[in-house]
């Protein structure tokens, strides 16, 4: 399969496919992200060979995104995207590279955490994000979020706090804070998304941010570390791997998502992503090896819970926490 038929390809099983079931598979697709990106790390000697350096997490990020945009280039076409491109504003543009800026901190921030602390507790930690999204939404833009939904995010957050804090002894280890932290950067990047997106077009969009984001992360390693840190980066085989890792993890998984809200009500989509969870600790299990503790799978279970009273509450009329309600739907 040619990567310029992914769209197209995405396209033809559209219509053939229920977009409850490509939704639940853009979330498993997701969810595959980072036990994969941890193991190719793990096994770093074995790929890379004599450049045991290749398969780093700086060079996972840089080169992982740089393969994205150019999936997403051929995808939906150099020449549109450029047209598109160019069309927009100064001041758009400077929009466009905050949000790319803030899309490879929050890469960077997850990364960074993967080397203090567990997979399971890097995507159970993660589920905070879209609670901020909503906190800011509600301060900042006026989303109407409901009581369940409160209660909903409340039960997100004793189980993430009972990980953090509990799990570590009574202390918060470098990684979770890492994580935690990378929730409000979460926050920040799909409110401007979100803002962007009419403006820009999904295909504009999604490549600027990856091919933007691999910019800015090499020229912040390279101020910090030296030009050096990347010495390795463009070692054939990583980039091999990491062109099937951006054609199938990160693009397919985000065009079958959105194609899937497209035709969806946001309690639909709320129903059939509550499983995300319980996906990413089962791939953290199986592909990692990370058997979760009872405080884990405890914790799982309240996230969970959570997610069910925050989606599937008592309806409001339509329009007034439809951003709220695919947030939680999100997480």
């Amino acid at each position: 399969m040619s990567i310029a038929s992914v769209d197209n390809l995405i396209d033809r099983i559209q219509g053939g496919l229920p977009p409850q079931a490509m939704l639940v598979a853009s979330r498993a697709l997701q969810s595959l992200a980072t036990p994969i990106v941890a193991l190719l790390v793990s096994t770093a000697t074995a790929l890379g060979g004599d450049y045991m350096d290749a398969v780093s997490y700086c060079n996972v990020l840089f080169v992982g995104n740089l393969c994205a945009a150019a999936v997403v280039l051929t995808s939906f076409g150099p020449r549109k995207i450029y047209l598109d491109l160019r069309g927009l504003s100064p001041h758009l543009w400077l929009e466009v590279i905050a949000f790319a800026s803030l899309a490879a901190l929050l890469s960077s921030l997850i990364f960074a955490a993967l080397e203090t602390t567990s997979v399971t507790n890097v995507v159970l930690l993660a589920r905070l994000g879209p609670v901020f999204y909503v906190i800011a939404g509600a301060v900042i833009l006026g989303f109407a979020v409901r009581r369940d939904e409160w209660i909903g995010f409340a039960l997100i957050g004793v189980g993430v706090t009972a990980i953090s804090f509990f799990g570590g002894g009574l202390q918060v280890a470098l990684g979770d804070l890492l994580i935690i932290a990378s929730g409000v950067v979460y926050a920040a990047v799909t409110l401007l998304g979100k803002r962007l997106m009419p403006q820009t077009g999904l295909g504009p969009l999604m490549f600027v941010r990856n091919f933007l984001s691999a910019i800015v992360f090499y020229v912040v390693a390279t101020v910090f570390f030296g030009p050096e840190h990347f010495a390795e980066a463009f070692y054939g085989p990583l980039w091999g791997i990491m062109l099937v890792y951006a054609l199938v993890v990160i693009v397919a998984a985000q065009l079958l998502w959105y194609r899937a809200i497209d035709r969806l009500t946001p309690a639909s989509v709320a129903r059939w992503t509550l499983m995300t969870p319980a996906l990413a600790v089962a791939f953290a299990f199986f592909i990692n090896g990370e058997r979760p503790s009872w405080l884990q799978l405890a914790a799982l279970a309240l996230i969970t819970a959570g997610i069910l009273v925050g989606s599937l509450g008592k309806r409001t009329p339509k329009g007034q926490s439809d951003s709220a309600e695919q947030s939680v739907a999100a997480a």
